[in-house]
């Protein structure tokens, strides 16, 4: 649904439209006597009609999350990517999201969705993981690394229509039917929102992974369609910094 160029999400009317309480306003830095890891990541993307691209919100992998740093004007050590480290919390994640057609004399329909996967849904071998999620995202079964999870790097061809037909993915990846994002002459969807995290989600463990997907479904008249992303959310680590 767009509202005077505004996308209202599905959780728009949700009591967590507001900061996040548990991890206290954007300005704390501890939780209890533990200090916050702070992350902020920015991503771009230009997605095709007729394909669909999955993006890391919140994402465990040991391998990728780096070692936090300090930063000048901060209290708290940050990362600037969406993962984190095993047997961390996160409760909430604020969103920034923009929309807009490559070009304006076309229309683009736009649907939004999620995946959220944990230990069980996560582990899953290849053959599984392009059953149930088109392999919008990868779990690493590599000796060592097992359980890693990240949204692949590009857009995969995808349409509602191939959405409709496969129970086993609308089961997985939820919420991408409605609303419909209509865009013409110009027309920005933009969403600014702090959302919990699903409960499966919020302690860190292999396989999980809470990702937003974004489809451009506007064959065979529609433009290419540009996203920006930015993120903000707190890990909780189980060590102290």
């Amino acid at each position: 649904m767009v509202q005077g160029g505004y996308y209202a999400p599905k959780w728009k009317h949700s009591k967590y439209t507001g900061n996040a309480h548990r991890q206290g306003s954007t300005g704390a830095t501890y939780s209890g006597l533990q200090q916050f890891i702070r992350h902020s990541n920015s991503t771009t993307a230009t997605i095709q009609t007729g394909y669909m691209q999955a993006f890391d919100l919140v994402t465990y992998n040991n391998e990728l999350t780096g070692t936090p740093v300090d930063l000048d004007g901060s209290s708290t050590k940050v990362l600037t990517n969406n993962y984190c480290s095993e047997g961390s919390r996160v409760d909430y994640v604020t969103i920034q999201l923009t929309i807009k057609q490559s070009d304006t004399s076309k229309n683009n329909q736009v649907y939004t969705g999620f995946i959220s996967t944990s230990f069980n849904e996560g582990r899953l071998n290849d053959t599984l993981m392009e059953t149930n999620f088109n392999d919008f995202i990868e779990s690493d079964e590599d000796a060592g690394k097992e359980g890693n999870m990240k949204c692949a790097s590009a857009e995969k061809v995808y349409s509602l229509n191939t959405y409709s037909l496969k129970d086993i993915q609308q089961h997985n990846i939820k919420r991408l039917t409605r609303p419909q994002i209509q865009l013409y002459s110009g027309r920005v969807a933009q969403m600014n929102q702090t959302i919990p995290l699903p409960r499966k989600n919020r302690r860190q463990q292999q396989g999980s992974l809470f990702a937003l997907t974004i489809l451009n479904d506007s064959a065979p008249d529609g433009s290419d369609v540009e996203v920006r992303l930015d993120t903000f959310f707190k890990e909780i680590p189980v060590n102290s910094l």
